[in-house]
């Protein structure tokens, strides 16, 4: 074959290569969640999707969101968690084609016109893209994905040296504008990695005219935080929080969630050698004086989550760090593609026998770490068959007796039953009060609207901050009164509780034994059957499960508060048959053995 033949085939590939690459980079990763999003709602959008729909009036800066659901709430495309949830699939895509646009650019910045620039920067979008961390984000309502494809746009336009730099300035600040209205974390992290390249370029403004994009962003973030102020005045609010709220105010029961900064998701998601790779590719592009300024960026994204850790494994909830850990994936990603650019290249490079073939299976082997990396994927975040959150609301909400009151304290179930009273407008006779937050906006005047004969309970939770036995009593004769039981309460007030299926029924009258144990019998079955529902899935519903258990521990401690050995044996028994190695379980059954007489200490069991 002749010379001139072998380069034309080379050009030919070469410009397939950069034609195809792109829209696989960008497609892949929106089609796996797309085949991964939940029918019915799940646990962890419930607060987003409340927020979005604005139909309860919350405080919080996450306009790109609300204004993107707002817009699929139009579309006539199955339920509407599902519609939402779209928006973050989608919202994935566009972050692995900004990824696969930044990795690129930094390769051709470090060895440029490279035949392997396009195929690595591809590896790197779908490595950080495909893995469980961005899928799980890109299969539920409000997840991640928003927040991030800005802070990336803003990283993409700032490092677009084509531009005159008062053109890159002003758009990289109306990106940051609109990325500080949507997550304040991520905009400040976001801030600060471009405020370091800035100053390793020596890109600052020359003159008073420069400063035209700070004041852009303030106007831009300004516009765009306004729905959060005003939207504690909507007369159409279903309840209104005010805008101070804050979710520590509420118990937390996501007991799965651990601490896990971008590292350790990535060495446990792709593999401690991709890590490697990551690392030389960080010390590449920080010795290279033409790839510094490019390179330090990650690391500050990589430096801040390390330093702020999100929870992994936050099933129940949102956590606003949580783009903080994505846009380390996406860091140590790009730093991954350089270090094996940088192999490869040095590999090429050397002349010594099988080099050339080395540096290929180099480039086979990233491309195997992206099919590892999928797979695990499909067997952590995949919630087509997941109907747990849907199962607990048939039993805790829809069969309620008429006419009852609610009082909530833990942030799951507040927003779970919220989301079903906006999203499926069920059970509104029902009066849902997230007690915590009785004193924010008008949450009490709408519960004293629903029940006047809740104004002593309002009164004890603004002098005493728990609600006391007359109070409580005086509202369970008026209409049934199911709670989560607080840790301020006392023996008198665990007498008048039973189980009562997924929750504490409080009764006007103190309860006898055998009542308590009946009612602890009839609660276990329905406790299996939403059991039954999480556990049938793959993988399982560990969000059912964790507040299941927890409902089962206040059930186990209210029987011991009421002074009940039996009733809290009973209890205990049965939820040792389903989480024997639970700290609970241990600790209660350790506390029961060395009671004296009926006197159980219950000190701490529950937050």
């Amino acid at each position: 074959m002749a010379r001139r033949d072998v380069v034309d085939i080379q050009a030919r590939l070469r410009s397939l290569s950069e034609l195809a690459f792109p829209w696989v980079a960008v497609a892949i990763p929106g089609f796996a969640a797309l085949n991964r999003l939940a029918v019915d709602s799940v646990w962890r959008d419930d607060l987003p999707t409340i927020r979005g729909l604005g139909l309860v009036a919350l405080g919080g800066s996450t306009t790109l969101t609300t204004v993107a659901m707002q817009a699929a709430s139009f579309v006539p495309l199955g339920p509407l968690p599902f519609r939402l949830a779209i928006l973050s699939a989608l919202a994935l895509s566009v972050c692995a084609w900004l990824v696969f646009l930044l990795a690129r650019r930094l390769l051709e910045t470090n060895v440029p016109g490279s035949f392997l620039n396009t195929p690595l920067a591809a590896i790197a979008a779908l490595s950080a893209t495909l893995g469980p961390g961005l899928q799980g984000e890109g299969t539920v309502a409000g997840g991640a994905t928003i927040p991030l494809a800005a802070g990336l746009l803003a990283l993409l336009v700032y490092t677009h040296t084509e531009w005159p730099q008062p053109r890159r300035h002003l758009l990289t600040a109306i990106a940051l504008g609109a990325l500080l209205s949507e997550n304040l974390v991520a905009a400040a992290v976001v801030g600060a990695a471009i405020t370091v390249a800035l100053l390793v370029q020596r890109d600052w403004p020359k003159t008073k005219r420069g400063l035209i994009p700070l004041g852009a962003c303030a106007v831009v973030a300004a516009v765009l935080l306004l729905p959060a102020l005003l939207r504690p005045f909507s007369p159409h609010a279903t309840l209104n929080f005010g805008r101070s709220l804050f979710s520590f105010e509420l118990a937390s029961i996501d007991t799965l969630a651990q601490p896990t900064d971008g590292l350790t998701a990535w060495r446990v998601e792709v593999g401690t050698i991709s890590l490697v790779a990551a690392v030389l590719g960080a010390v590449m592009g920080m010795v290279r004086s033409r790839t510094r300024w490019l390179a330090a960026p990650l690391i500050i994204l990589v430096a801040a989550d390390a330093l702020f850790p999100a929870t992994f494994g936050a099933v129940l909830t949102t956590d606003m760090l949580t783009p903080m850990r994505a846009f380390a994936i996406v860091a140590v990603a790009v730093a991954a593609a350089i270090g094996v650019q940088t192999l490869v290249t040095t590999l090429s490079d050397t002349g010594l026998p099988m080099a050339k073939a080395a540096a290929a299976l180099v480039i086979l082997f990233d491309i195997t770490l992206v099919a590892v990396t999928s797979e695990r994927a499909a067997f952590s975040v995949d919630r087509t068959s997941m109907h747990g959150a849907t199962a607990y609301v048939d039993e805790s909400l829809i069969k309620l007796q008429p006419n009852a009151m609610v009082l909530a304290r833990s942030h799951a179930l507040v927003w779970r039953l919220l989301a079903a009273r906006v999203v499926g407008g069920c059970r509104p006779d029902v009066v849902i009060v997230p007690f915590p937050l009785i004193g924010h906006g008008t949450v009490a005047t709408s519960v004293l609207a629903a029940e006047p004969g809740a104004n002593m309970l309002i009164r004890d939770m603004a002098l005493e901050g728990s609600p006391g036995e007359h109070a409580v009593s005086r509202v369970a004769d008026r209409r049934p009164l199911y709670v989560e039981l607080d840790p301020g309460w006392n023996a008198s007030i665990a007498m008048h509780l039973r189980a009562d299926g997924l929750w504490l029924l409080l009764e006007p009258q103190p309860l006898g034994r055998t009542d308590r144990r009946l009612a602890a019998e009839d609660a276990g079955k329905v406790v299996e059957r939403v059991s039954k529902v999480a556990s049938s899935t793959q993988p399982v519903d560990v969000a059912t499960e964790a507040v299941l258990l927890n409902m089962a521990r206040q059930q186990t401690v209210a029987a011991a508060m009421a002074q009940d050995r039996q009733a809290t044996h009973d209890l205990l028994t049965r939820m040792a048959a389903v989480a024997p190695d639970d700290l609970f379980v241990r600790t209660m059954q350790q506390r029961l053995e060395h009671a004296t007489g009926s006197n159980i200490d219950v000190t701490g069991l529950v937050r």
